[in-house]
């Protein structure tokens, strides 16, 4: 069978679940402004697809946080936003990957929570925080605390993220459980079931691996 040929039982596959699954959706549940946060899921696969290039997935949900424990917390909220890209840059390490990735996660936080600010500001609630969560280790060791990268694009690349980290265009950077990625869909054929739960119930459960205290954003706001 011919690469052309499994592409299209694939996608015959795909219009055949769309055909039996009509009443499936996104459907949206109230969020409290006033607490709400924007978390934004980020995973990478590297050398993946057929050409070896890798994929970039990303899921974002505007949610509240609830039951946060110290090494997990709840998030009950709508999914806003989902993409899964081809990464235009060639490269060479599963880092690389992940950094890429992340650099489409900080366009895409600023661009979404630059129009919240809007909404927030003509409503008089507080500013809504973005919670960066991804699943790799060394991307999260790369950024916390800003470790060294030999190759120029990539370290260009971690102090522009870095310098938006400090400036909390982005509020958090957290390292959660692989298992509990919702943006494990976007990047493989055998995901795990985190996206499905968003989707179903509007919750999920995530298990926390590291992650930063910072003061909060509106706090310093009013200093």
């Amino acid at each position: 069978m011919t690469d052309s040929s499994t592409d299209i039982k694939k996608f015959n596959s795909r219009l055949q679940w769309q055909i039996s699954n009509q009443s499936r959706g996104i459907r949206c549940i109230p969020v409290l402004l006033e607490s709400a946060k924007l978390f934004i899921f980020v995973d990478a696969s590297f050398a993946n697809n057929k050409d070896f290039s890798s994929q970039i997935g990303v899921v974002i949900v505007l949610a509240n946080e609830c039951n946060q424990k110290p090494r997990e917390f709840l998030i009950s909220g709508n999914l806003i936003h989902w993409t899964s890209v081809k990464c235009k840059r060639v490269t060479r390490a599963v880092l690389a990957s992940e950094l890429y990735a992340m650099v489409l996660v900080v366009d895409l936080a600023i661009a979404i929570s630059t129009t919240l600010d809007l909404i927030t500001e003509q409503l008089g609630t507080p500013h809504i925080p973005s919670i960066t969560c991804t699943d790799s280790s060394s991307l999260y060791e790369c950024l916390v605390k800003l470790g060294n990268t030999k190759e120029k694009p990539l370290m260009i690349d971690t102090m522009a993220i870095h310098e938006s980290y400090e400036r909390r265009e982005i509020s958090e950077i957290r390292w959660i459980n692989g298992q509990d990625n919702p943006a494990d869909a976007m990047t493989k054929i055998n995901p795990t079931n985190a996206l499905r739960q968003i989707v179903d119930s509007h919750e999920i459960r995530v298990r926390v691996e590291g992650w930063v205290e910072r003061t909060d954003f509106n706090q310093i706001k009013d200093i």
